[in-house]
């Protein structure tokens, strides 16, 4: 017949162009459709390489600009002297506006401000001795050692003890490390002393200051 294409009349010859025409088709309608997801995942991956290389940079100049200083690098320090500094952590805080009660009312006219401490250094093998003394002192004892953060406030008695002629952190928030036997909830004053790791004698029943206030 005219106009006929004679091996279209092959059923191999046309299932064969025809599943060419479907490749092409579905290429023709996938390859725009993969551009846009391929663009979106690129811009998606790099917004977060740039949201980590910001954040990293932050950190590493907040500590290279400004640094950490060191007043003490922490102390041992007697119990006594620690507890007074922890009593009057909360009236300080009273003061400013914090209670153990959340949506009380308040009146506080304020005429300055108060210096903040917004964490603190030490020496990690000071504190490691102390540790490692106290938990001798416990076990001697047979008591079981705990260990308590607390908040404290410094005042100029306790700088006078333990850092005469300071009176910049007069006032200042301070962290204090308060050893207690579990059994009692209390803190153990009466412990026989042990030799440290300096070649000292680390005193009995004893809290730690960490001493480094920051800023």
């Amino acid at each position: 017949m005219v106009g006929e294409i004679p091996f279209l009349h092959c059923d191999a010859n046309r299932n064969q162009i025809l599943r060419i025409f479907r490749i092409k088709i579905n290429h023709m309608i996938i390859k725009p459709t993969i551009l846009p997801v391929l663009l979106f995942f690129s811009i998606f991956l790099f917004s977060f390489r740039n949201i980590d290389h910001a954040v990293s940079n932050r950190s590493s100049t907040a500590l290279t600009e400004t640094g950490i200083k060191s007043d003490t690098g922490g102390r041992t320090v007697n119990l006594d002297s620690a507890q007074d500094c922890i009593d009057r952590f909360a009236g300080l805080m009273h003061d400013h506006g914090f209670a153990d009660q959340a949506g009380l009312p308040i009146d506080i006219h304020l005429t300055t401000t108060s210096m903040i401490t917004t964490g603190e250094s030490f020496v990690g093998k000071d504190l490691l001795n102390w540790l490692t003394a106290t938990s001798k002192q416990y076990k001697a004892a047979n008591k079981k050692l705990m260990i308590r953060i607390e908040m404290g406030v410094y005042d100029q008695n306790y700088l006078n003890v333990y850092e005469p002629n300071n009176t910049s952190n007069n006032n200042r928030i301070a962290i204090f490390l308060i050893p207690y036997d579990a059994g009692t909830g209390k803190a153990v004053k009466n412990l026989i002393a042990v030799p440290n790791e300096s070649g000292g004698t680390q005193q009995g029943g004893t809290g730690y200051d960490l001493g480094g206030l920051q800023p």
